[in-house]
C-alpha cells in the first residue's frame, strides 16, 4: 500500500531520514519505535507529504507520488493523527469532523454530519458533538482526532506519537480505539513509545535510530530476541523488568 524507496530528509546538517526503505502492506499494523530525535516522526510525516523528502521515492498503491506537484489527490486516502490533536479550537467537535469532507471532498453537509455522528459513536463521544475542544480532556481530543481521520474514508492511518501528550490515565482509552481499528483490519502505521501496545497489536515493529532503520521484524523477535546492540540498549532503557 505504501512503499518508500531510499527516502532522505535533512534539516541543516541533521539527517532526520537517512536512506530509508519501508513498505506497509494492506491490513498490516506497523509500529515504529526508537529514541527521541531518532527521526521517527519525520519519517511518518514524509509518508503523508507533511514533509517533502529531499530524495528518494514514495509509492502509494503502486503509484509514484510527485512531490513537485499538488499531492492532495495522491495522498487523499492516507489519514493522519497528530501528537497534539490539531483540532480547530473555534469549531465544535462535529464541525471539526465535517469540515474536510465538505470543503475538500465535496460531500453534502447532511451526509457528512451523519457519517461524523456515526464515527463519534464509534469512539464513544457522540454526546460531545456540540462541545468545543477546550471542553474536552486530552484523551477525548485524540479520539475526536481519530474520528476526524476516519471521516476521510482512509485506506491507511498514520499516527505520530498519538499518546505522548496525554496523561497516563487517558492513554488507555486512545490505545483501545486504535486496537479496535487494527482488529477490524484497518492499515495502521504508528510512531509510539508504548511498547506494550506495539508488542500486542503490531504485525511488525521497526526500530529507528539516527534516521535509519536499524532492525525490524515481528514483535516477538524485536522485544524478545533483539539482534543489534543498539536495540538491546534501547529496550533495556524503556522496558522495566
Amino acid at each position: 500500500m505504501i512503499n518508500a524507496v531510499h527516502l532522505c530528509k535533512s534539516f541543516g546538517n541533521i539527517k532526520a531520514v537517512d536512506d530509508v526503505n519501508l513498505h506497509i502492506e494492506k491490513g498490516e499494523v506497523v509500529c515504529i519505535i526508537g529514541p527521541s530525535g531518532s527521526g521517527k516522526s519525520t519519517l511518518i510525516r514524509c509518508l503523508h507529504g507533511l514533509e517533502v523528502p529531499d530524495s528518494g521515492e514514495l509509492y502509494v498503491n503502486g503509484k509514484l507520488v510527485d512531490f513537485t506537484k499538488d499531492t492532495t489527490k495522491d495522498l487523499a486516502h492516507i489519514g493522519f493523527v497528530f501528537q497534539l490533536f490539531n483540532l480547530f479550537p473555534h469549531k465544535t467537535v462535529l464541525e471539526n469532523l465535517t469540515l474536510g469532507p465538505v470543503k475538500a471532498g465535496g460531500v453534502p453537509q447532511k451526509q457528512a454530519e451523519q457519517t461524523a455522528m456515526a464515527l463519534l459513536e464509534r469512539v464513544g463521544l457522540a454526546d460531545k458533538a456540540g462541545s468545543y475542544p477546550s471542553q474536552l480532556s486530552g484523551g477525548q481530543k485524540q479520539r475526536v482526532a481519530i474520528a476526524r481521520a476516519l471521516c476521510q474514508s482512509p485506506e491507511v492511518i498514520l499516527f505520530d506519537e498519538p499518546t505522548s501528550a496525554l496523561d497516563p490515565e487517558m492513554i488507555g482509552e486512545v490505545l483501545n480505539v486504535m486496537k479496535e481499528l487494527a482488529d477490524e483490519g484497518m492499515t495502521l502505521a504508528v510512531v509510539t513509545h508504548e511498547m506494550g501496545f506495539a508488542r500486542v497489536v503490531a504485525d511488525r515493529v521497526i526500530f529507528v535510530d539516527g534516521g535509519k532503520i536499524i532492525e525490524e521484524g515481528p514483535p516477538e523477535q524485536i522485544f524478545d530476541h533483539p539482534q543489534s546492540d543498539r536495540l538491546k540498549l534501547f529496550l533495556s532503557q524503556v522496558i522495566h523488568m
